[in-house]
């Protein structure tokens, strides 16, 4: 059933890049690869999301790298066929965190025993907030000097998080690495 569903997927990726390159080949004026290259990357992730949630186990590292995918290639398809620019990269870098934290989150919800997605899906909301506020210019700078004094207590943080996970499941995991 799963070869099936891939070599419809394939298929149907082939069709439409073909017709796609044939309407370019015979003068239709529609986009070229420069502006929809996000396309792929969406397809790819969205495909990678589909694939992880259908299999048994779920695959959180797929969920994460489908959330994140689509998420950062809506970003850049906003950029390449929309109405952003690519010097708009110097207030929506928060995006990236952003996305970075609902994958995380999406993860952890896949896989509850990761609880380092959760501590690294708030971490990076967290940092994604604080960087809109950094680009909005509605940080204040003793704020962001403490920030950026005290931002190395966030890599002890996420240490610890993945030490006491660790520790806590390796009674219930011996025998199976």
């Amino acid at each position: 059933m799963q070869d099936k569903g891939r070599s419809i997927i394939i298929g149907g990726v082939l069709i439409l890049v073909g017709v796609w390159l044939l309407a370019r080949a015979l003068g239709a004026e529609i986009p070229g690869l420069a502006t929809l290259w996000p396309v792929l990357l969406i397809a790819g992730a969205f495909a990678s999301l589909v694939g992880a949630l259908r299999s048994d186990p779920r695959d959180d590292e797929g969920v994460w790298f489908g959330v994140f995918g689509t998420l950062i290639g809506g970003l850049f398809l906003y950029i390449t066929a929309g109405a952003g620019e690519w010097g708009d990269m110097r207030v929506l870098w928060p995006w990236f965190a952003f996305a970075a934290g609902l994958a995380w989150l999406a993860s952890w919800l896949v896989n509850p025993r990761e609880v380092a997605d959760l501590v690294l899906g708030l971490l990076a909301l967290a940092g994604a907030g604080i960087g809109y506020l950094y680009v909005q210019d509605r940080l204040p700078a003793d704020v962001w000097q403490l920030l950026a004094e005290w931002w190395p207590l966030i890599l002890v943080l996420v240490g610890l998080v993945y030490i006491i996970q660790y520790l806590l499941q390796r009674p219930q995991d011996v025998g199976r690495d």
